[in-house]
């Protein structure tokens, strides 16, 4: 056999009969076709035209493989999409209420020694006592009676 026909030496009705054994092997196909093509006679055209067919449908099955596998990984990709979404959202509504904890930059797990130095730090900081003017006097003393309200719920929640 030459490398360029191999499929020379055979006749048509086993290029036909190998067609019909693999009709998903679109290398082999499209070689029978060639070989088929090249061969004299309406009868070789038939066949050519057979092979080809199973070619098409090959090809059309292939692709419709590939749209499956695609809409598999789409589909896949979405729910991912889906769930991320549901993890920000909770995330979001975690954040929207900051609990008393992130009022004053703290974490549930701060130690308690922490705590007391934050508060006293707010405290020297917004105490109405270290303000001349009025008005700031008063904005201070509305901030300074929200952080010790905060203060009071840590406590509350700590438990002491």
């Amino acid at each position: 056999m030459t490398p360029e026909r191999p499929f020379r030496e055979w006749p048509l009705e086993q290029l036909a009969e190998q067609a019909m054994l693999h009709p998903a092997d679109a290398g082999l196909l499209a070689a029978l076709a060639a070989e088929a093509g090249c061969r004299p006679g309406a009868r070789a055209k038939a066949i050519a035209a057979r092979i080809g067919r199973l070619l098409a449908e090959s090809a059309m099955r292939e692709r419709r493989a590939e749209e499956a596998r695609l809409r598999a990984t789409l589909a896949a990709a979405a729910e991912e999409i889906a769930r991320l979404r549901q993890r920000l959202a909770a995330r979001e509504a975690a954040q929207a209420d900051p609990g008393p904890y992130r009022r004053v930059h703290l974490t549930p797990d701060a130690p308690a020694w922490l705590v007391a130095e934050v508060r006293r730090a707010f405290r020297r900081r917004y105490h109405p006592d270290g303000q001349a003017d009025p008005a700031r006097r008063r904005r201070s003393e509305e901030v300074f009676k929200r952080i010790e309200a905060v203060f009071a719920e840590i406590e509350r929640l700590r438990g002491k």
